[in-house]
């Protein structure tokens, strides 16, 4: 055992006998995670009304941009916006491909949706320039560039995103890909220079590899979102694996694949670990009497991936997590591209399934 592995268990330790907090003050947290439960599944049944063909994750992931943004499914808003996108873009754009759904979800949260397209459809033309097939994912790349970064700064953020991504990609050829693109923009509008991005990326990606035997595609994306806080390496990593490991001592953990990178995202939120980890707890059994979070729907770690995402939006509704309104922007940023990702490998398992299935039969 590798002394930072040491400190992570100490860490995790540490806190298994907090002092008491304020019954009050832990009555008024729960009162207020339970709001968010109830109002992402109450956007969840709306939603179902507005798209009763749709993949259940992807419901499930424009609900929580709802509950993110504090708003109720309007299901004639959203009808408004498709004529719009229709009218706007080919029917092979990569606005309407599989994840069309989130980009009307995005536009009905925008103050003007026709407004809003017209500058992801300008920031997608420069983020895809060089390349000859770009997916959906350098839509939704752009996407997270128009909502999280001032007009003034974008052309600026573009350059280098691209910058960074290509140097991942050539470090990393087989491992990087464009559902790396959301994360690597993020990285960029936290203020890090692509060198720096690229360079502190890759430093908690070998640590955890390493240190930690985390599968390469796991190490790659929690690297990315833990190089968005500026807290010191050791220190993200002992609190990331510090979760982990307390969430899965109580049974609630996730897999230990893409689904485990949501724990990153408390970098930089100042929690409780064993009131967290009971909080994740108690999400994970609730959802399990909801609708869509059943087997048959959605899998056990994939359930725990949105209690907990659940749990760091009421931190943040508290006022624990870093206390600016960009950075807590940033931070459900994080979780929805996060979601994004796992939406997508779960409908391209779904996919490859059935073309093969169809195939041999």
């Amino acid at each position: 055992m590798n002394p930072l592995q040491e400190r992570v268990i100490h860490h995790t330790n540490r806190q298994r006998n907090p002092e008491k907090q304020n019954e009050k003050e832990h009555q008024k947290m729960k009162q207020s995670l339970q709001e968010i439960c109830e109002a992402q599944i109450r956007n969840e049944t709306a939603m179902r009304k507005v798209a009763k063909i749709e993949y259940e994750p992807v419901l499930k992931l424009c609900a929580m941009m709802h509950v993110n943004a504090g708003r109720e499914v309007n299901a004639e808003h959203i009808r408004e916006c498709s004529g719009i996108l229709k009218s706007r873009t080919g029917m092979f754009s990569n606005f309407r491909g599989t994840l069309q759904r989130v980009i009307l979800t995005k536009m009905a949260l925008a103050d003007d949706p026709a407004a809003y397209l017209d500058d992801v459809t300008d920031v997608y033309g420069k983020l895809k320039a060089d390349h000859k097939l770009p997916g959906e994912m350098f839509a939704m790349a752009a996407t997270t560039i128009v909502e999280n970064c001032p007009v003034e700064r974008r052309t600026e953020v573009v350059e280098k995103t691209r910058q960074t991504y290509a140097m991942m990609k050539k470090q990393h050829p087989f491992l990087t890909d464009e559902s790396d693109l959301s994360l690597v923009a993020l990285m960029i509008m936290a203020g890090k220079d692509p060198v720096q991005a690229a360079d502190e990326a890759e430093k908690l990606f070998q640590a955890m590899k390493h240190d930690y035997k985390i599968g390469s595609n796991t190490a790659q994306s929690a690297a990315m979102v833990l190089a968005l806080s500026d807290k010191p390496a050791e220190q993200k990593l002992e609190a990331f694996f510090g979760l982990y490991n307390a969430c899965k001592a109580a049974k609630h953990e996730t897999a230990k694949d893409k689904a485990m990178v949501i724990y990153a995202a408390f970098a930089d939120a100042d929690y409780n670990l064993n009131e967290t980890v009971a909080s994740i707890g108690e999400v994970d059994n609730w959802l399990k009497g909801q609708k869509g979070y059943g087997a048959l729907t959605l899998g056990t770690s994939e359930r725990r991936l949105f209690a907990a995402s659940m749990v760091l939006k009421d931190l943040q509704a508290g006022g624990a997590a870093a206390a600016s309104s960009a950075t807590n922007a940033i931070t459900q940023a994080i979780i929805e591209e996060l979601v994004l990702i796992l939406v997508m490998i779960i409908l391209t398992g779904i996919i490859v399934s059935t073309t093969l299935s169809n195939s041999f039969s």
